[in-house]
């Protein structure tokens, strides 16, 4: 990637970036895009704990049982979701008017030497993790998960590939696709599909509507700035509580479906207030 490119954004989360990272699971998003223990953490809190939570709402059986089929569908779903942003940052930016820098150059010459080996060893990497899937399980339900690994990915590739103002309306599926495939596993029913969605997918969705680049009408108020987002995904959590609480009750569902979102209400609302006395490393730096 030549540095003469005008308007770059440079986003880089450290000095250095070994191309290690291009070949292990969940390094690149760790090393690349986070850069920071509290934000893996947040990572952790609001991809893993939902899904985790909202698939063994289905679940019946041993707990160690659920935690491996847990564990190899992160590794086939994440291992390709990575390749997706690996795509992005390599290639995608060469079609942006105001690229994000967030690799080396000795890495960008480095994915265009091996990307045919770094893209095989990730789809390896799935494709065993499935397989070990089934070979546990033996349920053509591995087959959905596969399936819906397969669809996320092809995602991932239409959205790398549409690059103008308008592909913010794609991103909703982009990123309910790496959530899905948690509960396809287990019959969990419908409205476990529905609150993951709210508790996380959704917010993502509304944020990138208020891109600083190109912001659209309605994100001008909601979320006027890079720094309003944290009070903005505050508000956001209380509402869909009492939404959502309405419609639990109304419906007599079960309110420990709340918990999860009730965690993340917690975790933003904290967030308000440590964050008027500290300024975290990397923070909205997204």
């Amino acid at each position: 990637m030549k540095q003469e490119e005008t308007n770059i954004r440079l986003k880089h989360t450290r000095t250095t970036i070994p191309n290690a990272v291009f070949y292990i699971p969940f390094a690149y998003y760790y090393v690349v895009r986070l850069g920071t223990i509290p934000k893996l953490l947040s990572w952790m809190l609001l991809y893993l704990m939902p899904t985790a939570f909202y698939s063994a709402v289905g679940y019946s059986g041993s707990w160690s049982t659920f935690t491996v089929n847990y564990l190899l569908i992160l590794i086939a779903t994440f291992s390709l979701y990575e390749s997706g942003y690996i795509y992005n940052d390599t290639c995608s930016i060469r079609h942006e008017q105001q690229p994000a820098l967030r690799l080396y150059e000795n890495n960008y010459a480095h994915f265009e030497h091996w990307r045919t080996a770094i893209v095989g060893i990730r789809v390896l990497y799935s494709l065993s993790a499935l397989g070990m899937l089934y070979w546990l399980n033996g349920t053509e339900r591995c087959g959905y998960v596969a399936l819906s690994i397969a669809v996320m990915t092809l995602f991932f590739a239409i959205y790398n590939n549409w690059r103008n103002r308008y592909n913010v309306w794609f991103y909703p599926l982009l990123v309910c696709s790496r959530y899905v495939p948690f509960l396809l596993l287990y019959d969990t029913g419908t409205m476990p599909y529905i609150l993951l969605f709210i508790s996380f997918p959704l917010l993502n969705a509304m944020e990138r509507f208020s891109m600083p680049r190109y912001r659209w009408p309605l994100m001008r108020t909601l979320i006027p700035t890079e720094e309003s987002k944290t009070i903005f995904r505050a508000i956001y959590y209380i509402v869909a509580i009492l939404i959502i609480g309405i419609f639990l009750y109304a419906k007599g569902y079960n309110y420990i479906l709340l918990t999860p979102i009730m965690i993340l209400c917690l975790y933003r609302w904290v967030l308000v207030f440590w964050l008027k006395k500290h300024r975290p490393e990397n923070y909205l730096n997204g």
